[in-house]
């Protein structure tokens, strides 16, 4: 099954609460599993959901970071699966020629269909012996893809820092103890 294929698992039984406090922990865990792997030249977040955890771990990185933007939700309610279509736009003033490893950042991994499309359109940007490694929060158990690094699997919705908090029962993801790798 392909990334446009799958789709997210949402038991129904809870929707998750990404806390700052465990936000923040996580970060601390991403960036210091990248540190140990070498040296990054750049962050990419994948906006929206990608742009704040991005910015925090290129400052963390103290490298560049920049967005794209890239979507294939038909609306941002609870619940709604992925269309498998993904739409990317890269914006004006974007770089060139990236180079060295880059990390591609977003808050969820849900089928991997935005991971894929938006490598896919990066590659006319980068340079001779560039590599792009993925970094996610969480991933949703349904994907068929797994990010280079990521923290939780999930199988509900998950509520982020910088998202409206839904006036439904939420639960706190538990706080971060490793990070998974494929």
């Amino acid at each position: 099954m392909t990334a446009a294929q799958a789709q997210r698992v949402f038991r129904h039984r809870t929707t998750y609460l990404l806390t700052s406090q465990a936000h923040q922990a996580a970060l601390t865990l991403l960036t210091e599993a990248v540190v140990d792997a070498g040296t990054t030249a750049a962050v990419i977040g994948i906006a929206g959901g990608g742009r704040t955890p991005a910015e925090e771990i290129a400052a963390r990185l103290d490298v560049p970071v920049c967005h794209v933007e890239a979507r294939h939700n038909s609306s941002d309610a609870l619940y709604t699966q992925a269309t498998g279509t993904v739409a990317v736009s890269i914006p004006d003033g974007f770089p060139d020629a990236l180079g060295g490893r880059i990390l591609l950042v977003d808050d969820i991994c849900g089928t991997g269909a935005t991971f894929t499309a938006v490598t896919g359109a990066l590659g006319p940007r980068l340079a001779r012996g560039a590599h792009v490694e993925t970094v996610a929060l969480c991933r949703n158990v349904g994907s068929p893809v797994r990010p280079d690094w990521w923290v939780w699997d999930v199988d509900d919705w998950v509520v982020f820092p910088w998202e409206p908090r839904p006036e439904i029962a939420v639960y706190p993801l538990p706080s971060p103890e490793r990070i998974r790798t494929p």
